[in-house]
């Protein structure tokens, strides 16, 4: 029985105790413990996630081959004009033209007149030619202002250098004449045959490569064939191109 009223006292002790600590009072103020209860926990509000950094991170660019360099462009040189060249076309090596005195020489009498207009082509030498010294083949007429002989001809052309751009040279070959054959003109030639023999040299010089002056002497005779030799000769200045 005693027990009973021990917890009886004790449990009223209890209630006592919530009672007053529920309105207890601090010095000089009344400490309400509801208002505590009815605060919110400090960790119930939402989480918010801290700001992402503005700034981006630097990206890294692998490195790369360095680009290999684009092949060198072939040039195409010229190479300098030579007496065998190339030539235009691969063929004419040289053009020549100027003036001459027409029947004037060293080894026959004057007799025709005027002065004889001459244009001669050079070709490039043929592999074949070696064994004689690698002449040019070449072509040329020749025109008289007086209507008296004309002539066209053709032969091989051999030629040097010396003292650096200086050169010279003689041809040899065969030519065709509107001359007389046979004729008691006393200003006409009488050639003897209608085609006949044809030599000449040449001395010049060359410049800007390319260039030539030159002085020219031809003869055409026919070496005592015909039954008329009185042979032609003529003599000028001529200039020269090298393709």
């Amino acid at each position: 029985m005693k027990i009973f009223f021990a917890g009886v006292a004790g449990s009223a002790a209890v209630v006592a105790v919530c009672v007053n600590v529920a309105s207890a009072k601090t010095e000089g103020e009344l400490y309400d413990i509801d208002i505590l209860l009815r605060q919110p926990h400090p960790f119930a509000g939402q989480f918010v996630p801290p700001p992402l950094s503005t700034e981006a991170a630097p990206v890294q660019i692998a490195p790369t081959a360095p680009a290999a360099a684009p092949p060198p462009v072939p040039t195409r040189t010229e190479p300098p004009p030579t007496a065998e060249g190339g030539g235009f076309m691969g063929v004419v090596s040289e053009i020549r033209f100027g003036a001459l005195v027409h029947d004037e020489g060293p080894f026959s009498r004057n007799e025709e007149d005027g002065f004889d207009t001459n244009l001669e082509l050079l070709f490039t030498p043929p592999d074949f030619l070696d064994v004689i010294w690698s002449p040019r083949p070449m072509i040329g007429v020749t025109a008289n202002s007086e209507g008296d002989t004309n002539q066209a001809y053709l032969g091989l052309s051999w030629e040097w250098e010396f003292l650096g751009d200086a050169f010279a040279g003689f041809s040899f070959g065969a030519a065709i004449h509107d001359g007389r054959k046979r004729t008691d003109e006393l200003d006409r030639k009488e050639l003897g045959c209608r085609v006949l023999f044809r030599e000449s040299i040449n001395v010049g010089y060359r410049f800007f490569d390319r260039h030539g002056l030159m002085f020219h002497l031809d003869h055409i005779s026919n070496a005592r064939l015909c039954s008329s030799n009185e042979g032609l000769e003529n003599f000028g200045i001529r200039y020269g191109y090298r393709f």
